[in-house]
């Protein structure tokens, strides 16, 4: 049948195929995206365990295979009844200390979220293995943020009523700042902030050239550190050098794509380099370990498993 030089029954084929195309096409890709939406729940209530070795010269060899195991970034987020899931996963490991690296809570003016942390810290295995703590800013109101320098984050000095340390305290966690000694034998490192306190750094006849020192911070080291410790260590110690710094803040980006790392990050934009993001990088002679932590600063996290990390130290002295 033609009309005006038009074969009709053709025509009909024509848009009845490219109809059956259309929802074909429509089909996969909402199969696509279902998979990617069970993908993406699925993968926001697991927990990833990130196995990090770090071989430096200045680890002593007592301290060979010394495990730390960080967690970071609760966000008052729970992974089961009763934090069960994360608790199993922890008590399955083997770790020497336990370094938690701030934002427990958040929100800061609430306490309610503090007990996915209370859950884990009362039903560890592992009841020998000292559990150390710092801040981070969704866990500590200062009276003012206004002058405080871009870095504040990093290392957060306590209000005196802070109910984050009260709690941990009670659980017997320690607090790092300024310093911690860790021993084995009569071998030692240390756990410190930035701030070089003299008199009591001196207590312990501490030496940045031979102690294997790791630099605790909630907000990562961003700035080029030799430049910094010549400027502000001048005249006498204010800061600390370090070999190892640990901390987490940026959830990993929180939103990452696949071969392209975290979406963005406040403060660097899109894309942003990943060692201002996530994972482990060395620069000038320094480790540097950002952690994705557990939870989510609202919403959900893309292509960015939970996790804790297990850090295990080698003694390199004497190794070619």
């Amino acid at each position: 049948l033609a009309y005006g030089g038009v074969n009709l029954e053709n025509a009909r084929l024509n848009t009845s195929s490219k109809a059956r195309i259309k929802w074909y096409v429509l089909g996969i890709l909402g199969f696509f995206l279902l998979i990617s939406a069970v993908t993406l729940i699925v993968d926001n209530h697991r927990i990833e365990v990130r196995r990090v070795t770090i071989s430096h010269g200045q680890i002593p060899r007592e301290f060979d295979g010394f495990r730390i195991l960080q967690i970071s970034d609760f966000h008052g987020d729970e992974f089961g009844s009763d934090n069960q899931r994360l608790i199993d996963v922890v008590n399955d490991l083997e770790y020497d200390i336990i370094l938690l690296t701030g934002d427990y809570l958040s929100d800061a003016q609430s306490m309610k979220d503090f007990k996915a942390v209370r859950e884990l810290l009362i039903s560890l295995d592992n009841m020998e293995a000292p559990v150390y703590y710092i801040l981070g800013e969704n866990d500590d109101i200062p009276k003012s943020i206004k002058n405080r320098a871009s870095n504040w984050n990093c290392c957060i000095t306590p209000q005196p009523d802070n109910r984050v340390v009260a709690a941990m305290e009670e659980l017997g966690a320690t607090f790092v700042y300024p310093i911690q000694e860790i021993t084995r034998g009569k071998a030692r490192i240390f756990l410190t902030g930035i701030s070089y306190q003299e008199k009591l750094f001196d207590k312990y006849n501490f030496d940045t050239e031979k102690d294997f020192t790791i630099c605790v911070t909630h907000k990562p080291i961003d700035y080029d550190v030799n430049k910094r410790l010549e400027e502000v260590n001048q005249y006498s110690f204010k800061e600390v050098d370090f070999d190892l710094s640990i901390s987490g803040h940026t959830l990993g980006g929180q939103y990452r794509l696949p071969m392209l790392g975290a979406l963005y990050l406040d403060g660097y934009g899109l894309f942003p380099q990943e060692s201002y993001a996530y994972g482990l990088h060395k620069n000038q002679g320094r480790y540097y370990y950002i952690s994705a932590g557990l939870g989510t600063s609202g919403g959900f996290r893309t292509f960015n498993t939970p996790e804790i990390v297990l850090f295990e130290l080698k003694c390199t002295e004497g190794k070619s």
